[in-house]
Formats: C-alpha cells, sequence, structure tokens
C-alpha cells in the first residue's frame, strides 16, 4: 500500500499559523506524492532539498548556495528535483483532499528561512520548523 502525500507550497504571510492547514486558494503550487510520503522518506528529502535555500527577489551575482528567485522558482526547481520519469510524483490544481496520509506545507517568504509543517490523516500537526529540526526529529530519532 502507498503512503501518500501531498506537498503545499504557500506564501508565508503575518498572521498565518504554521500549526493550521489552509484553503486551497491559499496554496501557490502543489505536488502530489503517491509513495513514501511519510516523514521519514518525504520529509527528509524535503528538508535536505530545502536546507540552506536563499529566497530573493530577482538573482544576485555571487550569492552562494542554492538560491530561488520567488516562489515560483523555487516551486519548479523542487518540481525537477523530484520528478524523475513517469508516475509517482504529479502537479495538482491545489485542492484540500483527505485520504492523504501525510500533508506538508512548504512556506515561503523572501529573505526568510524556510519553514516546513507535516499534518497526519487525522489533520493533526506533528511537526513545525526549518529543515534542521525535521532532519533531527525524523533522520536522528532512531539512534
Amino acid at each position: 500500500m502507498s503512503t501518500r502525500a501531498l506537498i503545499n507550497i504557500v506564501d508565508r504571510q503575518e498572521g498565518r499559523s504554521f500549526s493550521k492547514t489552509l484553503p486551497s486558494t491559499a496554496i501557490h503550487t502543489q505536488l502530489y506524492k503517491h509513495y513514501d510520503g511519510y516523514p521519514k522518506g518525504l520529509g527528509v528529502t524535503l528538508a535536505n532539498y530545502l536546507n540552506g535555500y536563499d529566497i530573493s527577489n530577482g538573482i544576485i551575482n555571487g550569492v552562494q548556495g542554492p538560491i530561488a528567485n520567488g516562489i515560483g522558482c523555487l516551486a519548479a526547481q523542487l518540481v525537477s528535483y523530484m520528478k524523475d520519469g513517469p508516475g509517482d510524483v504529479y502537479l495538482r490544481k491545489p485542492s484540500n483532499i483527505d485520504m492523504e496520509d501525510y500533508v506538508y506545507y512548504i512556506w515561503i517568504k523572501e529573505n526568510e528561512e524556510i519553514m516546513i509543517s507535516i499534518f497526519n490523516y487525522e489533520e493533526e500537526c506533528i511537526f513545525v520548523g526549518n529543515s534542521d529540526k525535521l532532519t533531527e526529529k525524523y533522520e536522528y530519532n532512531d539512534r
């Protein structure tokens, strides 16, 4: 059986709680992942990829490390990273669907650290934090 997940890329805005789900109208980009959507799999993969990303308005010469020119640029780069052939990862029209095992929110704001929220199938928030905290919680908690 598959562990399905939604990945929602959203604008980080004043007054929005990281620990509450959002209406589909607030979602910039949504990806559906059919397999391995659990936090130790997809969560750690997202954290490792997003760690250290700079979100800017324009490309700045000389910036080291991963950079995205706004939320749309980051969304496109994430799709490119995750999609390696047919199946498994799909772009979707943003919607709130209850049948997924996990729902991830990637919170984006220019010149701010990327934050990640994870919700389980009961819509309980099971994680809020940055990439380092997610990796610490899910990759290293077995040791």
